[in-house]
């Protein structure tokens, strides 16, 4: 009879020793997935950064390029047709580059609000598992 009760006693020890790990490993595993979020969320940041001072650069470029495509537009003067001309093309010229400068500045404005969403929702993933994680901890 002792055998049978010690053997069930070691069963239950066991068995609950099993349910400890299993919470402890899953615990863990919740653990290495917030920080693996949690890398990304950095990455993702400092890529947001860079994009920004990137944005930064084609907002001055851009303002400058469109300064001078206004500016350009007023200059003509009709006291020589070949000058005319000249003065047209330049500000063709002067107009395709603001055109294209504006382009680049949409696509970047585009890729920042992108990213920007992207980390709110890394941002929103990673709060969700902090709380579970409270929540397991206690």
């Amino acid at each position: 009879m002792r055998k049978l009760l010690l053997m069930g006693a070691m069963a239950l020890m066991t068995t609950f020793a099993f349910a400890q790990d299993a919470t402890v490993v899953k615990n863990l595993k919740e653990q290495q997935k917030l920080l693996e979020l949690t890398t990304k969320l950095n990455k993702a940041q400092l890529d947001y950064e860079k994009e920004k001072v990137d944005y930064n650069e084609l907002t001055e470029k851009a303002a400058n390029a469109n300064a001078d495509a206004n500016i350009a537009t007023t200059d003509f003067t009709a006291t020589s047709p070949s000058s005319t001309v000249k003065d047209a093309k330049d500000t063709i010229k002067k107009l395709k580059e603001a055109k294209a400068t504006n382009k680049k500045l949409a696509k970047s404005k585009k890729k920042l609000d992108k990213m920007g969403k992207k980390i709110a929702k890394l941002q929103s993933k990673i709060d969700k598992l902090n709380k579970t994680l409270k929540i397991s901890d206690k």
